[in-house]
């Protein structure tokens, strides 16, 4: 149990009265981290904390990649922007060594401001410098995400369609340059390829590759797609908002769980432009966003997500999953969330054209693709999008 003496080792409570130590030391939770535990995550409800021992990182998902943008030593605070502003937590805050920290929560911390406002003031300072000193959360959040891939491809190549998508719905930074534009063309290092060798990816840092499959895109990536057991407690096919629902509950009950996904995660819902009955989101939630948190949650949580495979067949006496490529695995549990695929228009020519103007779902990575022209809707439903990708209007076919 936290002590008045260490309740006073926190700068910002130093001049708190005996009592209010006291009724601190009743109410924070002392709570010891081991190295590379979370105090809080990114997203996280609002509550203050105070260093009492140990040294904790501030950490900001960047692109997939956790990137450390501060630190706390003993006797400082974290947690007063989100307090400070009613908000989630921006950043997480994880032990880079074993440390210690009380945890005080939002109505016990306005319980003891009521009796020392003076508290409240250092700690508003304190958050207005957070958020806008150099390298604060203002500066941070305007310096753009770092490419990690560089797509060159024609703007109605469907393969460069489909390698652009790929890569958005993985959470991975790139940017688009088109051969045929000349300001584009001259960014592009080197000798352009041969008109047969298009899309190439460039990783930043990286090789270069022709005509890249989405697996080899995923292997130079880093993005899993190889199990890293062959035992599981849970196996689930499908990453759509069901495979990864249960990727969260199943790996926050501390089961080893796996997610196959053919190809990327979200599935249909991640390419709606509106989810209004999705449950927790009253004002509704693209489908691209919810699948991004989803994702996020369940790698956070310990759940492993391949891309790229499918499922050869299932041994449902044995519980054997048999992956494309000969990859085996046994589970104690196989969860089926397959989803399911797009009405394809019985038109002649249609699908020769898909991908190189006619698209299924409101993709955000063909909003820039867009722009300018004039989009015709075919069908109902949030998946055909929204006017807001083209500076003419919409018309509804």
């Amino acid at each position: 149990m936290v002590t008045p003496e260490e309740i006073g080792q926190v700068e910002v409570f130093e001049s708190l009265e005996a009592s209010a130590r006291e009724h601190l030391c009743r109410v924070a939770a002392d709570v010891t981290l081991s190295p590379g535990e979370y105090a809080a995550h990114e997203g996280d409800e609002r509550a203050l904390f105070g260093l009492l021992d140990g040294r904790i990182e501030a950490v900001k998902l960047v692109d997939g990649i956790e990137r450390v943008v501060g630190e706390r030593r003993v006797g400082d605070i974290f947690g007063e922007v989100p307090l400070t502003l009613g908000t989630w937590f921006p950043v997480g805050f994880r032990a880079a060594e074993t440390s210690r920290v009380i945890r005080i929560q939002p109505r016990d911390y306005y319980t003891m401001i009521a009796e020392a406002p003076d508290i409240a003031e250092k700690i508003g300072e304190l958050a207005s410098r957070r958020i806008g000193g150099t390298g604060g959360l203002q500066s941070l959040a305007a310096k753009p995400e770092p490419y990690r891939a560089i797509v060159l491809g024609h703007r109605w190549d469907s393969a460069c369609a489909e390698l652009r998508r790929f890569l958005d719905r993985n959470q991975i930074t790139f940017r688009w340059l088109q051969p045929d534009v000349r300001a584009d063309a001259a960014q592009w290092w080197g000798a352009l390829p041969e008109e047969s060798d298009y899309p190439c990816i460039r990783v930043v840092d990286g090789k270069t590759v022709v005509r890249p499959q989405l697996r080899r895109v995923s292997e130079l990536l880093g993005i899993p797609t190889e199990p890293a057991a062959a035992v599981y407690d849970t196996v689930i096919v499908g990453a759509g908002p069901a495979g990864l629902a249960a990727a969260v509950y199943g790996a926050s009950e501390g089961l080893g769980t796996v997610v196959v996904e053919r190809e990327a995660p979200g599935g249909q819902a991640g390419t709606s432009s509106r989810i209004e009955n999705y449950l927790g989101f009253p004002s509704g939630v693209s489908g691209d966003e919810l699948a991004s948190r989803a994702l996020q949650q369940a790698r956070r949580l310990g759940a492993e997500i391949l891309v790229t495979r499918s499922i050869a067949r299932i041994d449902a006496a044995t519980r054997h999953v048999h992956l494309d490529g000969g990859d085996v695995l046994r589970a104690r549990t196989i969860i089926l969330a397959c989803g399911v695929t797009w009405r394809r228009l019985s038109i002649e020519g249609f699908d020769e054209l898909a991908g190189k103007g006619i698209f299924y779902g409101a993709a955000r990575s063909e909003a820039a693709n867009t722009h300018g022209l004039d989009v015709h809707i075919i069908c109902a439903g949030n998946s055909a999008g929204r006017p807001r990708c083209s500076s003419r209007p919409m018309r509804a076919a």
